[in-house]
């Protein structure tokens, strides 16, 4: 087993079975959906997106892959639990390793490249069945250097371009508008430098999501309600209520009549969470 791209087979490349692809060592495992890497510590090697499953959420470059065992057809039978093969590729959240990723179509599987495991957590599925899910992101091809340019000269060109693209005004004007108390708690962080909140977009200005940098993207929140939005925890419905993820409402966000919230970014923020009962429009205004 290894870990990463295997020579000789492009991203793209089609087998006709699993054994295909288990002798191709591209994904060497003809039973299971995951595959275990050489380093428990590290993770798993590479997965295969069975088709038909109701809990699976694929959305091309991200993907909510549900976990190992107990299924039967597709259909998650009884809870899963993140043990095993479960826990094996949630370990890649922490060592950053990628997997490769496999995705049966109308009668063969695709090797569609690497991806990032970024995030693993327990919830209800459509079975009722508490179920493992991962959300997977698509590794972007990097562009080789451009060897004319100095090494030096190349660090500051783009130290220069991740200023450019978030503007710090944007999170600036929306804790000004609620004196850094957060939306959804109410809480006001009071340090020796003042008081602290922090701007949090709902759709990601990176990773291919391409959320716009405005202030209607932009929420101001308390730390930990911070994290609890971007690893899916909650989302805000286009009514301006906070709900967890079975839909359940937490509370109403509090909005500044001079803050102009847009409902498209709460909507995709959902979607890109795999929140069930999201509204199916997934553009943003422009």
């Amino acid at each position: 087993m290894t870990y990463g791209p295997v020579p000789g087979v492009p991203t793209g490349a089609r087998f006709r079975t699993r054994r295909a692809l288990y002798d191709r060592r591209v994904h060497h495992d003809i039973r299971q959906i995951i595959c275990g890497g050489p380093d428990p510590a590290v993770g798993a090697e590479s997965v295969l997106v069975p088709a038909g499953r109701p809990d699976d959420h694929d959305l091309g470059g991200i993907l909510y892959l549900t976990g190992s065992g107990n299924t039967r057809a597709g259909r998650v039978v009884s809870d899963q639990v993140l043990t095993g093969l479960n826990r094996i590729l949630a370990d890649n959240i922490d060592s950053g390793q990628p997997v490769r990723l496999i995705r049966e179509t109308a009668g063969e599987f695709a090797y569609d490249g690497l991806f990032l495991v970024e995030d693993a957590y327990l919830r209800s599925g459509v079975d009722g069945h508490a179920i493992c899910q991962f959300r997977l992101r698509q590794m972007r091809p990097v562009a080789a250097p451009d060897r004319s340019v100095p090494p030096a000269q190349a660090q500051r060109a783009l130290a220069t371009h991740y200023r450019l693209v978030r503007d710090p005004a944007v999170p600036a004007r929306v804790k000004a508008l609620y004196d850094h108390r957060c939306q959804i708690c109410g809480i006001r962080i009071q340090t020796l430098a003042g008081a602290y909140s922090e701007g949090a977009h709902l759709v990601p200005l990176g990773g291919g999501t391409d959320g716009p940098d405005t202030d209607a993207n932009v929420l101001c929140l308390c730390p930990n309600h911070h994290v609890m939005l971007d690893h899916g925890a909650l989302a805000i419905t286009d009514e301006w209520l906070v709900i967890d993820r079975d839909g359940q409402t937490i509370g109403d966000l509090t909005l500044h009549p001079d803050h102009q919230l847009d409902p498209a970014c709460a909507r995709r923020h959902r979607q890109l969470l795999g929140f069930p009962h999201s509204p199916p429009e997934l553009g943003l205004s422009g």
